[in-house]
C-alpha cells in the first residue's frame, strides 16, 4: 500500500526521470571515454569496452523511459496527446534510438577496427570521422533536452516550436562538431593533404 502522498502517477514520473538520467549518463559516460580515446591518440581494448558498457546503460534508460512513458500515458492518454512537450520528448526519444543504432551498426565496429591504431593517421577513419563527430553530437543536445524536458512541469510553446527549437540546437552542434573535427582529432591538415 503507498503513502497518501505518493500516486502510482508519481511512480511512473519517477521511473521516466530515472530513465531519461540513466540515458544521458550512459551517453555522457561513452563520450567522455572517446574524447579521452582521441585525445590519447588511440583506443585500447578496456577503452572500447567501456565504451560499449556507455552504450548499454543508454539502452537500458532508453527501455525503462519507453515502458514508464508508456504507463503515463495510460493515466490519461487525450491529455498526453495534447502535451506538445510530451509529443517532442517521443520524437526525440525516437531520433536517439534510431541514433542508437546506426552506434551500434556502423559507429563501433569501425571504432573496433582502430584498436591500437592511431585515428589521425588512418584514412578510413578520418573520412568516417564527420558522421560519428555528428551523431555524437545529435546524442548529446538529445538527451540534454529529454532530461530538460523530462523535470519542467509545463512548456507553453507549441510542438513545431519546441521541434524548431530543438533541430536548431542539434544542427548548432552538429556544425560545431564538423567545423572542429580536425582540432578534435588533433589531423594535421597540411600534412593529411600532401598525402593524398
Amino acid at each position: 500500500m503507498l503513502p497518501e502522498f505518493i500516486t502510482i502517477k508519481t511512480i511512473y514520473l519517477i521511473l521516466h526521470v530515472f530513465g531519461a538520467v540513466l540515458g544521458a549518463g550512459g551517453a555522457f559516460a561513452s563520450d567522455a571515454m572517446f574524447f579521452k580515446t582521441i585525445k590519447d591518440g588511440v583506443i585500447e581494448k578496456t577503452e572500447l569496452d567501456f565504451m560499449k558498457l556507455g552504450s548499454k546503460l543508454v539502452w537500458a534508460g532508453v527501455f525503462v523511459l519507453i515502458i514508464s512513458g508508456i504507463l503515463l500515458f495510460m493515466t490519461d492518454p487525450s491529455r498526453y496527446l495534447n502535451s506538445p512537450k510530451f509529443l517532442v520528448k517521443v520524437t526525440i526519444v525516437a531520433i536517439i534510438i534510431l541514433n542508437g543504432i546506426v552506434f551500434h551498426l556502423i559507429h563501433l565496429p569501425h571504432i573496433s577496427k582502430h584498436i591500437g591504431l592511431k585515428f589521425n593517421e588512418s584514412p578510413s577513419f578520418i573520412k568516417k570521422s564527420t558522421f560519428l563527430l555528428a551523431s555524437g553530437a545529435l546524442s548529446m543536445v538529445s538527451w540534454i533536452l529529454t532530461v530538460i524536458l523530462g523535470m519542467l512541469r509545463q512548456v507553453p510553446y507549441s510542438y513545431l516550436e519546441i521541434l524548431s527549437f530543438y533541430l536548431l540546437l542539434v544542427t548548432f552542434a552538429v556544425l560545431v562538431s564538423i567545423l572542429l573535427k580536425n582540432k578534435i582529432l588533433n589531423i594535421k591538415v597540411t600534412g593529411h593533404n600532401n598525402e593524398s
